[in-house]
């Protein structure tokens, strides 16, 4: 016996060398990004065949739905994972933290308060609620925490212990949790809970962004966000004004990819919002080429466009915001609001200067320029406010009838058909700048 203790020893010693721990952090607001940083992060662990995986969490909450995938994710994680929980674990990180086989906090901090919330920080509806006491308590029982606690971290009409009272909802602090057994421990660093279990030699894997994931963030930044909005507002008008030029439209389709797969990546935009991107560009499209003038079509399109790329950026479920916080609707508002203000200023500079451009021309116009056909050129006497009739399709540039005569013309980037009244507003070498009479 007393050769085999020594032998024993030096296993278990030799064990604790040889262990390996993955870490990861969670702070700040948890959000979609945060949910596919954690897949990553636990597809990782799994692939190195780690020994345990270690959250350190700070955060006030977010997003219900990511938390809620993340929750999932630990409990079904084969690895034992341990929540260290440095300063706080508010609501969306409480639901993460009682996934976790253990949890340690440090001195002051907190666990609890889990309540959903809707875009107005107004409490969501009951079956929101009640969806996130039965995950709560499943999660409890999962690890062997008492389930009546969860449940009033999540409802305040459950009363469960002197420490709350009526109308308040658990919030615990490191005492109160290891009290009420929700805390394994009060440890001040990762590095102290691993020397309490004497893995201190343990060799520690820290989670790393990819090149992809920095690439992602790229596209994700907010500047970034606005220029691709205006990039693909700007290139499918072009486009569409001028149909067969090509370049706007590579833009614009260019631009999109940079938009969409990123979102979709990250877990935040849906097929279904890019079905309704282009039921947006066929609404424009009918504008221009069905009923032009009327404008109810291209402010509906644009309406239409300006929503799907919004709710590209803030992870809802369908067309309910119950669950997105303030701080997402906000900055996806933004975002796409600069996107969008941009585009129309660029339309504004460039659509006369373009449709005088000799390629644009060249796809515009579809008419001979015989003189005997009644064109004149070279020098004009002033023709404001002269009216007349588009002699061809103008979308911007083409040809309207004066006075018996044909001359080269443009809109301000209106489409106008041919045979429509026309009155010249303006006047530019030998073209007139028009507009619908």
């Amino acid at each position: 016996m007393k050769t085999i203790l020594p032998v024993v020893f030096l296993f278990l010693m030799l064990q604790a060398q040889a262990q390996k721990i993955y870490y990861f952090k969670i702070e700040g607001e948890i959000s979609d990004p945060t949910s596919v940083m954690v897949d990553s992060a636990l597809a990782e662990a799994k692939r190195k065949k780690v020994d345990y995986v270690i959250v350190e969490l700070n955060t006030p909450g977010g997003l219900v739905s990511a938390a809620d995938h993340i929750n999932q994710q630990i409990l079904d994680f084969p690895i034992p994972v341990w929540a260290f929980i440095n300063n706080n674990a508010y609501s969306g990180g409480a639901l993460v933290a009682i996934a976790c086989d253990s949890i340690y906090m440090s001195e002051g901090a907190n666990i609890g308060a889990v309540t959903p919330v809707d875009a107005e920080g107004k409490y969501a509806p009951e079956k929101y609620r009640a969806a996130i006491r039965a995950k709560m308590r499943a999660s409890a029982e999962a690890n062997r925490r008492n389930p009546k606690i969860a449940e009033a971290m999540v409802d305040e009409t459950l009363e469960y212990d002197s420490l709350v009272t009526p109308g308040k909802l658990i919030v615990y602090t490191t005492s109160e949790a290891i009290k009420n057994g929700y805390c394994e421990g009060k440890f001040n660093s990762v590095e102290e809970i691993l020397k309490h279990y004497k893995m201190e030699k343990a060799e520690i894997i820290r989670y790393t962004p990819t090149f992809i994931d920095r690439i992602i963030g790229f596209f994700l930044n907010p500047i970034i966000r606005s220029l691709l909005v205006l990039i693909i507002i700007g290139g499918i008008y072009f486009e569409l004004q001028t149909p067969g030029v090509g370049f706007p439209l590579v833009a614009a389709i260019v631009g999109l990819a940079l938009y969409f797969i990123p979102h979709y990546l990250q877990g935040l935009a849906q097929n279904w919002e890019l079905l309704l991107f282009f039921a947006g560009i066929g609404l424009i499209a009918l504008e221009i080429f069905a009923f032009p003038g009327m404008k109810i079509f291209l402010i509906a399109g644009l309406i239409v466009m300006f929503g799907a790329l919004g709710l590209m950026m803030i992870g809802n479920v369908g067309f309910s915001l119950a669950g997105v916080s303030q701080k997402a609707l906000y900055e996806s508002l933004i975002t796409t609001s600069i996107g969008l203000v941009g585009a129309i200023a660029m339309i504004a500079m460039l659509a006369p200067r373009i449709a005088t451009s000799k390629t644009f021309r060249h796809v515009a116009l579809q008419t001979s320029l015989d003189s005997k056909a009644g064109f004149v050129s070279s020098n004009l006497p002033t023709m404001i406010g002269k009216q007349g009739t588009a002699y061809t399709v103008l979308r911007p540039s083409g040809k309207v009838f004066i006075d018996g005569h044909v001359y080269d013309a443009f809109t301000r980037g209106d489409f106008i058909e041919k045979g429509t009244a026309i009155e010249v507003i303006g006047q530019e070498g030998a073209e007139l700048i028009v507009k619908q009479a």
